[in-house]
């Protein structure tokens, strides 16, 4: 999943920043401060768990973080319960077959157009430091 979204525009693959060590992540290039509730770090909209449990971070619209924690596909990020994330970041649950995994990629991809819609609506962090 993280392989076949890491050819998507804009999306530049990378080594979590927030994760553990080893977690691979994607990360808006451009971005280097986005808004807390379109990405975990910086530009970084989602990321896999290394060590092989193939879980997932990523941030989604608050209304499908709900639905995907409804249909058990998603929990919330642990520090959400800490008040440190907002409650839109989720993790999503290792898929189990092709068919699972074909959903997971369509929820990345929803929280990749959520992080390229808040990157459309604020500035590169250059040109905001410019004024």
């Amino acid at each position: 999943m993280l392989a076949e979204a890491g050819t998507w525009p804009r999306v530049r693959p990378a080594e979590s920043r927030i994760s553990v060590e080893g977690a691979s992540a994607l990360i808006l290039a451009d971005i280097t401060d986005g808004p807390a509730e379109a990405f975990l770090i910086g530009g970084e909209f989602a990321h896999g768990h290394a060590g092989g449990d193939c879980s997932l971070h990523v941030a989604l619209p608050l209304p499908l973080a709900s639905a995907a924690h409804d249909a058990g596909w998603a929990e919330p990020h642990f520090l959400v319960h800490e008040g440190v994330l907002p409650p839109n970041i989720v993790m999503l649950y290792a898929p189990r077959d092709d068919v699972e995994a074909q959903v997971l990629l369509g929820l990345v991809r929803v929280s990749y157009e959520f992080a390229l819609s808040a990157a459309r609506e604020r500035p590169p962090t250059s040109a905001r430091n410019e004024t």
